[in-house]
């Protein structure tokens, strides 16, 4: 039996003593000479020697607890600070009781002492953790707040009060619901329902409420701390910040970006009206201008007039085709340009393009060629929209051209067709490059200026392209001319819809 008591004072690291209150002598266990770094036995165990294995500055608390318990005939506790024959300092707790004699009074004294230095050392260090903790927690700018398992404030940083006006203890013993937004409450409520569930750490926003009545803005960060193989809910940590003035910002961008979108659909509704109204006395416009220019109803009398006809005709086939041009941008930015899809007989519908070019060509002594790749290939796509692209970069390679020549290669490129004009002209500054494509963006320089034009090509061209899926690159240097490529699917894509709009 005292081998077993033996090894359990050694497991527990306990050991106990008993002290006779008449002949002052005591018993010491093996585990107590254990505690005190002593080899059974090797001094006597008198109360003299363990009162002075007793840090100096604990003796007196512990001579004043003992005499008490003596006194009022009652069990007692300390803890005191140890010194080991080495010198070292531990910790220990006694646990004591009186025993009493036949006349009543105190005849012994017992305790039992533990060795506890590992577990002081742990409360200081977690004492210790805990301050950083609170220091920290003081001088932050956010809201740091620790919950019980029930979700109720168990601790509240005092930025609390700067920020919502509440004092800390008001805090104290509530949930943070008793004081969110009503209309907030319910995807507050799911989100942290959710790290609760998940583990995973959550951020939500809600409008938590000021003292002085109105609401303010919280981003909260919210993780909750979990204990044992059951992940028993301990609680949660979560750090909130005031966000109003980030949520005034950002709900002025949004008034500012469904303005801008209002007042795109304006001018996408007023170009549309304004094109269809202007159609058709252009169509009047140019249609007369043509009989008067080839003279169907007979001489007009002087060759000027037949100058100016021409004039009057080929200034409203420009405008018409501007006006074409500012009708299909607002389609295609109103979502409602259709892609109507047709095998495209790609040899024919190049050659007819660069005809419809080669006056100006000519006029300007331009080589104009023209390379399609096989020369009868034929692939699907809308044939007006192709036609538009086409005459676009044939019409603007022309246009900024003074010498040279025009080159359209248009070539199978595995699944793709790829169509590539090329021209020597005056080329387009290198800051341009990336803006153009937009709708009414232009090169500027001195000689794309004298050239004029509504700068709607280019981005007409690159929305065209990508309705069907394609792209388009531009490559140029200044002075050196300009390379325009315009890649599209050689098919109608599975997942298109004749109706498409701009991405």
């Amino acid at each position: 039996m005292q081998q077993r008591f033996a090894a359990v004072e050694q497991a527990a690291r306990i050991g106990y003593w008993r002290t006779e209150a008449h002949s002052g002598r005591q018993f010491w266990s093996p585990g107590m000479y254990a505690l005190l770094c002593l080899e059974p036995g090797s001094v006597e165990a008198r109360p003299e020697w363990l009162f002075d294995r007793i840090h100096p500055d604990d003796r007196d608390e512990v001579l004043q607890t003992i005499k008490r318990a003596m006194v009022m005939k009652e069990p007692f506790f300390y803890r005191n600070r140890g010194l080991t024959p080495g010198g070292a300092v531990c910790h220990f707790d006694t646990f004591g009781l009186v025993e009493l004699g036949p006349d009543g009074e105190a005849s012994a004294l017992m305790g039992v002492v533990q060795d506890v230095s590992d577990k002081v050392a742990a409360e200081e260090a977690l004492k210790a953790s805990e301050e950083t903790y609170r220091l920290l927690s003081h001088e932050a700018s956010d809201i740091i707040c620790q919950h019980g398992p029930s979700g109720a404030v168990v601790f509240i940083s005092p930025a609390v009060t700067r920020v919502l006006g509440f004092e800390v203890d008001s805090y104290l013993g509530v949930t943070p619901w008793d004081r969110t937004h009503p209309e907030d409450l319910e995807s507050a409520m799911a989100a942290v329902n959710h790290a609760r569930r998940t583990g995973e750490q959550v951020t939500y926003a809600f409008r938590a409420r000021h003292k002085a009545g109105h609401y303010v803005w919280m981003e909260s960060t919210t993780r909750f701390i979990f204990e044992g193989p059951q992940r028993l809910v301990k609680g949660a940590i979560s750090v909130s910040r005031d966000i109003t003035q980030r949520k005034a910002v950002e709900d002025e961008l949004t008034r500012q970006r469904e303005h801008a979108e209002a007042a795109s659909q304006t001018k996408t509704r007023f170009l549309a009206n304004m094109s269809h109204e202007l159609r058709t006395p252009l169509n009047a416009i140019i249609g007369f201008s043509d009989i008067l220019n080839k003279e169907l109803f007979g001489p007009l009398g002087s060759e000027r007039y037949i100058d100016y006809a021409n004039l009057i005709n080929e200034s409203g086939t420009l405008l018409l085709d501007l006006i074409n041009d500012l009708l299909d941008m607002s389609k295609i930015e109103a979502g409602k340009f259709e892609l109507h899809y047709e095998d495209i007989a790609v040899q024919e519908l190049a050659a007819m393009c660069v005809r419809i070019v080669s006056r100006r060509a000519e006029e300007k002594g331009l080589v104009l060629e023209l390379d399609v790749q096989p020369a009868d290939f034929r692939f699907r796509a809308d044939q007006r929209a192709v036609k538009q692209i086409l005459l676009n970069l044939l019409t603007n390679a022309v246009k900024f051209t003074s010498k040279g020549g025009v080159k359209a290669r248009i070539a199978l490129e595995g699944a793709n067709v790829q169509i590539v004009i090329e021209d020597s002209g005056i080329g387009i500054p290198a800051k341009m490059l990336p803006r153009l494509g937009q709708p009414f963006e232009q090169a500027q320089n001195e000689a794309s200026r004298s050239q004029g034009g509504s700068g709607l090509g280019l981005a007409l061209v690159k929305s065209l392209a990508q309705l069907h899926g394609g792209s388009l690159e531009i490559a140029s240097l200044e002075g050196q001319g300009t390379t325009v490529t315009v890649t599209l699917p050689a098919d109608k894509p599975q997942t298109s819809t004749d109706t498409a709009s701009a991405a």
